[in-house]
């Protein structure tokens, strides 16, 4: 299996090659959209050779339809056509320069280019604008999901070993989602400001009303905009899953916290690389890079700890729970 099957549950564009942008989900041809569910439906029997086969007729015909491509490289490849579905993807990234449809990130997964240093934003953005509704069910009951509680003990320990009171005046909460991270540090901050890629994430921590400032942001930018010195804490829990390069978040991140400053974050822990591309379309972290990251960008690191924050396929996903000092 390509991906593991709760991600799969998920993310229905994973299950199948169904994805749920809606200005790329019609073709605007009535039959041959009839054709991509008759597709899909034979996907969703096991039946890809079959699907790939109609899929192709109809990027024949709709040449420029980026749901169809992206079907139809998923289609091969689980097939096990793997250079058909390197040329699918390949065609994809043209059509779909944005990476709406993770075509890069497919094709580093395949081995047919290396991997970008990050996910694309519009791939993010559209992978969590698609289920934040229903996002904290499933993330807590399908993939048991602890990354707030495991950062919020972390938290706690490091304040402990410095002998100070778990208080925060000011918290920056990057990629902040629905507000999971929020509801577990309260009651222990004043004010928390919340930024995500994804706009209907946005609007589901709004209703938290938890934070006093939301912003719909890339997390990079949104900190070059923030002055110096102005946050006690930033937090990032499951968040640099989609980013491989760290460096500028933690210089910015440095920049924007106080001297004592606080920076707690999880991330997937990897071996033998800086940072690489998973299967699953998250990026690993080695403990190595993160504390040369730490090093470079003037934090103290107060703890590196392995935890896992969730499961893959009823499996823990090795992961790395870590606390710095600026």
């Amino acid at each position: 299996m390509i991906y593991g099957d709760d991600f799969a549950r998920l993310i229905p564009a994973i299950s199948t090659f169904k994805h749920e942008a809606p200005l790329t989900q019609s073709s605007g041809n009535l039959v041959l959209d009839r054709r991509y569910a008759w597709a899909e439906a034979e996907a969703a029997e096991g039946a890809h050779a079959a699907a790939a086969d109609i899929l192709e007729q109809i990027v024949t015909e709709a040449p420029r339809w980026s749901a169809a491509w992206f079907a139809l490289g998923v289609a091969r490849e689980k097939a096990g056509d793997t250079a058909a579905a390197t040329a699918a993807f390949r065609r994809l990234t043209e059509i779909d320069p944005q990476g709406l449809f993770g075509a890069p990130l497919h094709l580093a997964r395949l081995g047919a280019t290396t991997a970008p240093e990050r996910a694309p934003d519009d791939y993010v953005r559209g992978l969590f604008d698609q289920y934040a509704a229903r996002f904290d069910a499933h993330l807590v009951d399908a993939l048991a999901y602890r990354g707030p509680a495991l950062l919020l003990d972390a938290l706690r320990q490091a304040e402990a070993d410095r002998g100070g009171a778990l208080r925060f005046r000011h918290v920056i909460d990057l990629g902040c989602g629905t507000g999971l991270m929020a509801r577990a540090l309260t009651p222990h901050f004043e004010q928390v400001t919340g930024v995500d890629l994804a706009p209907l994430m946005i609007e589901e921590a709004r209703r938290s009303g938890l934070y006093a400032r939301l912003e719909a942001a890339e997390l990079t930018a949104f900190l070059r905009g923030e002055p110096a010195a102005s946050a006690d804490l930033v937090v990032a829990a499951d968040v640099f899953v989609y980013l491989g390069n760290l460096e500028e978040v933690f210089g910015e991140t440095a920049r924007v916290l106080t001297s004592g400053g606080l920076f707690a974050f999880s991330v997937q822990a990897g071996e033998n690389a800086d940072w690489r591309l998973g299967d699953d379309m998250r990026y690993f972290h080695s403990q190595t890079y993160l504390r040369q990251l730490a090093a470079q960008a003037g934090f103290a690191v107060l703890s590196i700890d392995a935890a896992s924050t969730r499961q893959d396929a009823g499996r823990d996903v090795p992961g790395l729970i870590c606390v710095l000092s600026r």
